[in-house]
């Protein structure tokens, strides 16, 4: 039952999208509009042919499946490679307030922290004289003013 009303309604809808009309001046300048031409043959009419809504439709080019998971992949790869942009340039961020943090401890430590021994890169301990503390102080302010706020 469901089938043959399913097929009924295609069939009202198929016959409205080519539907025609035709359009003509009568002798007393009437304008006319009809689905059928005018009875007098003598009457020139003018057919006006118009393209329904699924019509319009169907002219347009359909994307495939395929191209339809291409945009889909596009678009998560995209997605994906801002998120992770924006994870490197947090981290990038961390490492730099604890940069930031170390070195502004490492100041107040030269300043305030008499004739002590630093450790070097190597493991070795030295005490820095007064020549080497104020260049350390002038790179680390240098640091602190260039990359901390």
């Amino acid at each position: 039952m469901y089938r043959f009303l399913i097929f009924c309604i295609i069939l009202f809808f198929n016959g409205l999208g080519h539907a025609a009309i035709y359009h003509w001046i009568d002798e007393q300048g009437g304008t006319h509009y009809s689905q059928r031409p005018p009875r007098d043959k003598t009457i020139i009419s003018q057919k006006i042919v118009f393209k329904s809504m699924a019509t319009a439709f169907d002219q347009q080019p359909q994307p495939t499946i395929q191209d339809s998971a291409n945009e889909i992949a596009k678009s998560n790869a995209e997605r994906q490679a801002a998120h992770e942009k924006i994870q490197q340039e947090a981290k990038e961020n961390s490492r730099l307030q604890e940069r930031c943090a170390t070195s502004k401890k490492n100041l107040v430590e030269l300043d305030f922290g008499g004739n002590r021994l630093y450790k070097d890169a190597d493991g070795n301990y030295s005490r820095l004289d007064a020549e080497d503390k104020n260049q350390q102080r002038a790179q680390l302010t240098a640091f602190i003013n260039e990359n901390c706020y």
